[in-house]
Order: C-alpha cells, then sequence, then structure tokens
C-alpha cells in the first residue's frame, strides 16, 4: 500500500476528492487541520510489479521462504520466517557451546579433572538454551497477535469509513442552526466512532447555542456510560487479565498496596503465572517489595494450584497474567475449580478492535472492569461506545505511575468530561469578555476619583 495526502477545505470535501480519486474503497489513515485546511492521509492499493521490476527482489535472502501464493496468509508467512530464524538461532548456540569442547588440547583432555569446567557449564548452557527458547517462543506468539491486531484494526477502519460514507447522507439533510457548526465539525474530525456520531449530532439538532449543546452532550454520555459500582477486591482470588500493555502488572502492584494496608502485607501474595516476557517477573518482584508483601512465580497450571492450595489462609491472592495468550491462560485457571473472579483490565485510551478481542471470548465471565491510564487518555470514545453497549460494572482506576494511585471511586462523568474537552473547539472570543473588564476598570477608577474628591474636600474645611 501507498500513502498519499489530500488537501480540501473541510472534511467533507477532503472526503469527496479521495473517493473520486481513489474509489469507495479508499482506506482514510488520520486527519487533521494544516493552515485552515483539511488534510487527509489515505492509503491505496499499488500496482503489481511487472517481471523487469521485479528481478532485483528475486535474489534475496528471503528466496527459499514459501511465496505468499503458496502460503495464502500473511501470518503464516510470518510464523514460517520466525521458525528459520529460531532454527539458525539454536545452531548458531551449539556451535558456539561446543566450540570449546572440540578445541581442548588432547593433553588436557585426558586428565579428568580438566573436564570439570566443560561438566559444570553443561547445565547452564542447557538453561541459557530454555531460557531463550521460551523468549523466542512468547516473540513469536505476541508477533502473530499483533499482525492479528494489525487486521482487525484495518478493517474496522474499513466499516468505519464505509458506514461514514452512509452517514454523511443522512447528516446532510438533517439542518443545524449556525452557531453549531463548529461543534458537528469537532464531533467529524474527532475519532468517534460513526454510530455514537450520529447519536451525538441527533442530541443537538434541538439546541441553538454551543454551551446548551455541549451540556446535552454531557447528559446524554454521562446517562448512557454510567455502570454500577464493583466493590474493591482486597478479599478472596482474583485474576486480572487483558491485553499487553494495559498496566496489569502495576494495576496488581496497587491493589495489593491497598490490600496490605488494610490487612497487613502478610495476609497479601501475588503470583505471577506464565508471563515469559523479559524482565516482568522482575518487575512483579521489584513492585511486590513496595508494599512489602509476598511474590510467586508460577510456569504452569500445575505449580499455581499447588501455591493457590499451599497458601489458601491468605486473605488475598491476586494473579497477574500475560497478555499473550489471554484466554487459554484464563482457561487453564477455570479447569482449576477454584473460587477465582476474573477482571479485565483495559486502558482508557484502547480500540475498538482491543475490546473486541477482550471481550469476544464468551466463556470468560468478568467480574468487573478497571480502567488504566487514565491520565493518559484524551480520546476514549471507543471505550464510551463499547459502555453504552455493554453492562459491566467497574471496580477501580489508576492514574499516574506510582502503586498509590488507585480510583476506588470510579466516576464515569469524569472520562466523558475528558473526552469533551479535548474536542478541537474554536477559542470563544475575548472581546465581550474585554468590553467587561474595561467596564469594570472605569467603574474603579470612577469610584476613587470621588473617594479622593471627598477627601480633600473635608480636608481643605478641617
Amino acid at each position: 500500500m501507498e500513502l498519499k495526502r489530500i488537501l480540501a477545505r473541510d472534511a467533507r470535501a477532503a472526503n469527496e476528492k479521495a473517493v473520486a480519486q481513489f474509489g469507495p474503497d479508499v482506506l482514510i489513515i488520520s486527519s487533521s487541520q494544516v493552515n485552515g485546511l483539511t488534510e487527509l492521509i489515505v492509503a491505496v492499493d499499488l500496482a503489481p510489479l511487472t517481471p523487469e521490476e521485479a528481478e532485483p527482489f528475486i535474489k534475496t535472502d528471503f528466496s527459499r521462504a514459501p511465496s505468499v501464493e503458496s502460503v495464502g496468509k500473511f501470518d503464516v508467512l510470518l510464523g514460517q520466517t520466525i521458525d528459520q530464524n529460531k532454527r539458525a538461532a539454536r545452531e548458531r548456540q551449539a556451535t558456539q557451546v561446543a566450540k570449546p569442547i572440540v578445541e581442548v588440547p588432547a593433553a588436557k583432555t585426558a586428565a579428568p579433572q580438566k573436564l570439570k569446567p566443560a561438566v559444570k557449564a553443561a547445565p547452564k548452557a542447557v538453561i541459557d538454551e530454555a531460557t531463550q527458547r521460551d523468549a523466542q517462543e512468547h516473540d513469536s506468539l505476541r508477533g502473530r497477535e499483533i499482525v492479528a491486531l494489525v487486521r482487525e484494526e484495518l478493517a474496522s477502519l474499513r466499516r468505519e469509513f464505509k458506514l461514514g460514507q452512509q452517514m454523511a447522507a443522512w447528516q446532510g439533510g438533517m439542518p443545524l442552526p449556525a452557531a453549531l457548526s463548529p461543534l458537528r465539525d469537532a464531533l467529524n474530525d474527532a475519532p468517534i466512532p460513526v454510530a455514537l456520531r450520529a447519536l451525538l449530532i441527533d442530541s443537538i439538532k434541538d439546541h441553538d447555542n454551543l454551551p446548551d449543546a455541549m451540556g446535552a452532550l454531557q447528559r446524554q454520555l454521562a446517562h448512557s456510560v454510567e455502570q454500577d459500582k464493583a466493590p474493591t477486591p482486597l478479599a478472596g482470588v482474583h485474576v486480572l487479565a487483558g491485553p499487553s500493555g494495559a498496566g496489569k502488572s502495576l494495576m496488581v502492584a496497587r491493589l495489593a498496596q491497598a490490600a496490605a494496608q488494610a490487612h497487613g502485607s502478610e495476609q497479601v501474595m501475588v503470583i505471577s503465572f506464565q508471563d515469559q516476557r523479559a524482565g516482568a517477573w522482575n518487575q512483579t518482584q521489584l513492585l511486590s517489595a513496595q508494599s512489602g508483601v509476598d511474590s510467586f512465580r508460577a510456569t504452569n497450571a500445575a505449580t499455581l494450584k499447588l501455591l493457590l492450595e499451599e497458601h489458601d489462609a491468605r486473605t488475598l491472592i491476586l494473579i497477574d497474567t500475560a497478555g499473550v495468550q489471554m484466554n487459554e491462560r484464563l482457561a487453564e485457571i477455570r479447569a482449576m475449580n477454584v473460587n477465582a473472579q476474573c477482571h479485565a483490565v483495559i486502558p482508557a485510551d484502547a480500540s475498538a478492535a482491543t475490546l473486541r478481542r477482550v471481550f469476544e471470548n464468551t466463556d470468560n465471565t468478568w467480574a468487573s472492569l478497571m480502567l488504566s491510564k487514565l491520565d493518559e487518555s484524551s480520546q476514549p470514545w471507543a471505550l464510551l461506545q463499547f459502555l453504552t453497549e455493554k453492562t459491566l460494572n467497574v471496580s477501580v482506576a489508576s492514574t499516574g505511575e506510582r502503586t498509590a494511585d488507585l480510583v476506588q471511586e470510579v466516576v464515569m462523568a469524569d472520562l466523558v468530561q475528558r473526552a469533551l474537552d479535548h474536542l478541537d473547539l474554536p477559542e470563544p472570543e475575548a472581546a465581550p469578555q474585554a468590553a467587561r473588564d474595561a467596564a469594570l476598570n472605569a467603574l474603579a477608577t470612577s469610584k476613587l476619583s470621588q473617594i479622593a474628591a471627598q477627601f480633600n474636600s473635608e480636608t481643605t474645611q478641617a
């Protein structure tokens, strides 16, 4: 695909220009304002290369890889390429490990004591190879999930664009007062899902000024996304799951600190379950040490079950899961028949595709929704649309990077206000305010003059 730039006087003209130049299936990547014009960045398909143009690319290191036609899917091709790289890395590592043993002189190999360093190094090499193999497998799975997520994001953008074209005709036939034109343009330019945008524009059509329309939007959204409050998990066994990078480990540390203050650190424990990310276990240990709670690592379901049975007297047990293969990890925990509650950790600025991947599996029963990175979210529109369609109790939220930054009383109206505050609305005119300030200054000056004149007259009479 190739990126193209389109400039027009407004968003509608830019969309019409994009469709006219590249067809109805053109994919819009971004929209922004540049020098008073609307700039669209669109992606278009490239024309296939001729045999003469493709000749320089034939003799490459990927000539042994299967072609796209023979594989059929990009993710399969990616997996096969990663497997080839893994095999080559293992062969290089085996050669490096075996090299010191092969090059030992014969006179030294005859003495048994000279072979002790090689015998001692062998277990370490095996452990390092197993660790690298687990890390490579984790990276391979993570790469596949990233590719799948990107494909879902592109498909979602295409659906939104086609739906937006259909809604444009409907919105064009619905007149709005001139005072609401800036608000309508701001809603069209914001990354709001088309269905939610249509609902918002429909809610302001009966108002004739901007403050009343903004108030109507705030009330409409706050009523639509309001969810029941779930209690903060401070007792029992609780599993935190969600996409990679959502802030699950930090949320676990925040809950552990809150429970340690309520029950004592000896009554709380944290378990890292099958998280093979580099440095993940060290991060869990450091975060747990800040609140003084015990932390354990379970590399498989059997170890996790043994830890739960051994420490069943604890008041609170928090299980931190990996973002990779989330549904598989939750299925393993359900198979243990333990009384554990699962909580979904979602960043406030999560995309619609990410939300679908987390909640599409109906086998997962969520006890509550935990919102992370509230301070970093400026466009939580996908989450707001999800909350208008689903009913899921919200328990806690987090802001900042400290373990003490835990919000136990979540008010969804604050999230709505944050989204509305980031709409690209024009600044209110300063002329009325300047006139009021000038009038106040003149009144104050006149009053001071009267007081000074009265004081002078009283002094003269005395």
